[in-house]
């Protein structure tokens, strides 16, 4: 797996914890300017880099609680592109969630199937219980 330098992994960390603290406090302008700060530091192509899992992950939950589940879906699919992504039953939520509210429920099952088969039910614990109940007849 590629790894950073310290001095540019540090840099990139900043900015995402940076983003996360503006996130939960409800900036989300300054959340995306931190998010998309550290994301222009990774070396392209930015998918091969762990570290961008993460930054799009946060990118798919900001886009989520600012309810632009297109731009959502485009960050958690991203991040199912990095390493580790396609394993990672947290992002297999968000994406769920995004096709949900966009209506596409199709791919919102197939989605929060995977968060399922990779987690278990406890993923959705402290979620909406329309998600789980989406598929909970074909688990």
């Amino acid at each position: 797996m590629l790894e950073l330098n310290d001095e540019l992994y540090s840099a990139i960390m900043s900015d995402l914890e940076k983003g996360d603290d503006a996130a939960e406090n409800s900036r989300n302008s300054t959340a995306l300017k931190y998010y998309l700060s550290g994301l222009e530091k990774v070396p392209d192509p930015k998918t091969d880099w762990e570290i961008s899992l993460h930054i799009y992950t946060a990118m798919g939950d900001l886009f989520i609680n600012m309810e632009q589940y297109e731009n959502a879906v485009f960050h958690y699919q991203s991040a199912l592109n990095c390493p580790d992504g396609l394993s990672n039953g947290y992002i297999w939520l968000g994406l769920g969630q995004a096709y949900y509210e966009l209506g596409d429920m199709e791919k919102a099952k197939d989605a929060l199937k995977s968060a399922y088969m990779l987690e278990g039910d406890e993923i959705f614990q402290g979620y909406d219980l329309k998600y789980y109940n989406l598929i909970k007849e074909i688990i």
